[in-house]
């Protein structure tokens, strides 16, 4: 270039030169040449690649001409290069005057490439990754060339994506540095990426070229859905897809049928997989069996869920079905949902036991369904424990009744806590007064409880009377008005205090575990008999009255578990006999429970017989025939001379006085009776030791006494569907309920230490919120 020529960039064709002495052109004539003529509105162009004429007059502009040089085949394209921009961007240096840039200091720069003009503000920045030519004037910034590399399809983002869809195990540099990037070795790029659903099943695709999985992306969003019980319609809301968009401008926005398709694929895949859970499991299937009803529409369903000990010694519970009820719901009817349901999961020959809720089902209800499920004889000794009540009803009923005897009292201990949480002052007054005056730690709150939750109204009966001092003081300077409360009154709630807090220690002892096991009821159940004992011959003529009416209810609900609770509770090695013969003399006296030990231990020894006959089946011949095996001398393939060890203890011990495994087991020493033990693990770590009564141990162990989890467990009344779950379809209903627990109980696997969700708090100044909107299974 001379010194009168300028370089200016040419968004199409690259670099220019521009004769600062003469009149601004268009850059297009540098590609055509103008033809004589007589008058200007004549005037002609030739391009001068392929010699095409155009119309070159000042009406005609010259768009059209710049179209021709684009579309010109025989054009040669100038392969000029950027300019070199180091960390100070020195000037541009021609044979003209020079370009000055000003410092480029924003790490935007390293993705861009720069091509100044004499007026920086008609500079321009071509991206690296896609050539896209945008505006590098000064005035305009940089923010227009940050938003072009968030969206950007040709670039490999590294630290645009999603953080809780992709996890890199490397800490990325900041500002999307390409160079500080992770490298490849060896063909590989050393970056990995984690996925957020591991615990999901399979399916997981790994990202390829840093490009987002839409599909993926999609069933994540979805299980988010699922588990978090949020509306399909979600994935639609502005907020969310404008959230979207900002932590992954790859993420294509999707729709609620995406969401429903995604539920019923998950639903079937993991329906399979239960299929394989449930005939791996290696001893019988129990079932239980519950109602719920719309709030709004009326609508019954029914949900099953299944509990069984697996080949670890875990025990698993899974919901099987959730399905809306048509009229009329009679006990057939239940009978030929549960046999097409065991029929489909292949588990007719399984199922040991039947546990339902005594408030959703009358006796002639049951009994069809038991007579139903009998006809496949597939059950031990003629079903001996096949029909189980539920444990959580009986107590909710005793609770229930208790606080019905106290309606009036309780009603004003709301109005007083309401007086003393009018203000802040207030409630400061109140609990200043406390602590100076009375000296008592005032961390615990008085807070109102949640009406169908008795373990809060419970909270709030303990606590105004941990404050009952305070409130009469309050009394006695006449700040109370109508509020407050008679000697006779504190008198009767401290009576139902003392009764509700055994209910509440007993259901707390087993609400704190996922799956409580069989064995861990009976010690409960002695304790409110004693309990109902002592009111019952005490001098308060008050609930004395009401507990001859309770002790009927809890008569009948022991009368139908006694066999299935004591058996539990003998396998347990810290009670064994011993214990259930503690506990029936405390309920029927010393001289009349012999006999009723006797009947549970002799129903045990019945029950062991029939496994034991069944193990036989599948026992080599020679052991079958022989009392002992003494053919125990040997080396196995692998040179091990003790592999046989195990079988020569079992057969040594069968040996000992023709005594049984149960014999042997029953002698033992019984471990200590409050010591911290794993049930399970004990007879897992003993499976070897007592083969057969293991088995036993396995079946009797899982079976259910409860109908409703930890987080029902106070909960008054049947369970009901909100009013939005009452508008779903009943296929996406079930499928929806059905998965919720499925992934709900692969994330409990990996906390086992999680405690009872108890609205009330076990701690002094736990709060007392609910959702009654969630329906737990």
């Amino acid at each position: 270039m001379d010194g009168n020529m300028i370089a200016l960039i040419d968004g199409k064709n690259g670099l220019v030169e521009y004769d600062s002495s003469r009149k601004k052109r268009s850059l297009v004539w540098d590609h055509f040449e103008k033809m004589p003529c007589e008058r200007k509105s004549e005037g002609k162009a030739k391009c001068i690649h392929c010699e095409s004429v155009f119309s070159a007059t000042p009406r005609s502009g010259t768009s059209h001409l710049k179209r021709h040089v684009e579309r010109c085949a025989k054009r040669i394209a100038m392969d000029v290069q950027p300019i070199s921009m180091d960390v100070g961007f020195s000037d541009f240096e021609g044979s003209g005057p020079s370009i000055k840039l000003g410092k480029r200091i924003s790490k935007v720069w390293q993705e861009y490439e720069l091509f100044p003009a004499p007026n920086m503000n008609d500079a321009k920045a071509k991206c690296k990754h896609c050539k896209l030519v945008l505006s590098a004037a000064s005035k305009n910034g940089t923010s227009h060339l940050k938003r072009h590399l968030d969206k950007c399809s040709k670039r490999v983002t590294f630290t645009g994506n999603i953080e809780q869809y992709f996890l890199p195990d490397v800490k990325l540099v900041e500002g999307n540095n390409l160079d500080n990037a992770p490298k490849e070795v060896n063909g590989t790029s050393s970056l990995k990426y984690a996925t957020d659903g591991e615990n999901l099943a399979e399916g997981s695709k790994s990202i390829e070229n840093g490009q987002v999985d839409q599909d993926e992306l999609q069933r994540y969003i979805s299980v988010c859905i699922i588990k978090g019980s949020h509306p399909f319609s979600f994935v639609e809301e502005s907020g969310f897809r404008s959230m979207m968009a900002k932590a992954c401008p790859q993420f294509k926005p999707f729709n609620r049928a995406i969401v429903r398709r995604e539920l019923f694929s998950m639903y079937l895949k993991n329906r399979d997989n239960i299929k394989d859970m449930l005939a791996k499991a290696p001893g019988r299937i129990c079932l239980t069996v519950g109602n719920l009803k719309a709030r709004d529409t009326k609508d019954d369903y029914i949900c099953v869920t299944t509990q069984f000990i697996d080949e670890c010694w875990k025990l698993q519970r899974r919901v099987l079905c959730f399905k809306a009820l048509a009229p009329p719901y009679d006990g057939t009817f239940i009978a030929d949902e549960l046999a097409c349901l065991s029929s489909q999961y292949n588990i007719e020959s399984k199922t040991f036991t039947i546990t339902v809720d005594e408030a959703s089902y009358d006796e002639s209800t049951v009994s069809s369904i038991k007579r139903g499920l009998l006809t496949k004889n597939t059950t031990l000794s003629d079903g001996p424990f096949f029909q189980i009540k539920c444990y959580t009803h009986i107590l909710n009923f005793l609770a229930q009744s208790a606080l019905k005897l106290v309606d009036d009292i309780v009603d004003r201990i709301r109005e007083l806590v309401k007086y003393v949480n009018k203000s802040p002052l207030q409630r400061k007054k109140f609990f200043d007064l406390a602590e100076r005056t009375f000296e008592l730690q005032v961390m615990k709150r008085l807070r109102l409880d949640v009406i169908y939750r008795w373990n809060s109204t419970y909270k709030l009966i303990d606590r105004t009377l941990y404050y009952k001092s305070v409130f009469k003081l309050l009394e006695s300077k006449q700040e109370l008005n109508n509020l407050s409360l008679s000697k006779e009154e504190w008198q009767k709630l401290s009576i139902i205090h003392k009764f509700l807090r055994v209910l509440y220690d007993v259901t707390s002892s087993y609400s704190g575990s996922h799956s409580p096991t069989a064995n861990s009821f009976l010690k409960g159940l002695l304790t409110i008999h004693c309990r109902l004992t002592e009111i019952a011959k005490g001098p308060n003529t008050f609930l004395a009255h009401a507990v001859t009416a309770l002790q009927a209810k809890f008569d009948d609900f022991w009368s139908e578990n006694n066999l299935i609770l004591s058996c539990a509770a003998i396998l347990d090695p810290r009670y064994k006999v011993k214990f259930v013969e503690y506990c029936y003399m405390k309920l029927f006296g010393p001289a009349n429970f012999e006999d009723r030990v006797d009947k549970v231990v002799s129903t045990l020894y019945c029950l062991y017989a029939e496994y034991k006959r069944q193990s036989m089946k599948f026992s080599p011949s020679g052991l079958a025939s022989s009392g002992v095996n003494t053919n125990f001398v040997g080396v196995d393939d692998e040179g091990d001379m003790f592999g046989d060890y195990d079988q020569f203890l079992s057969s040594t011990s069968k040996s000992q006085g023709n005594k049984s495994e149960l014999d042997l087991y029953l002698e033992e020493r019984s471990y200590d009776l409050n010591s911290d033990l794993d049930v399970l693990e004990f007879w897992s770590r003993n499976s070897m030791r007592y083969p057969n009564l293991s088995l036993m141990a396995r079946d009797i162990l899982s079976i259910p006494v409860l109908t409703v989890n930890s987080k029902e467990a106070f909960t008054f009344g049947n369970k009901t569907l909100s009013s939005v779950q009452s508008t779903v379809m009943p296929e996406t209903l079930q499928a929806l309920f059905c998965l919720q627990d499925w992934l709900g109980a692969e994330d409990n696997s990996h906390d086992r230490t999680a405690t009872a969700e108890d609205p009330s708090g076990s701690g002094d100044d736990a709060d007392y919120d609910d959702d009654d909107d969630s329906v737990l299974m």
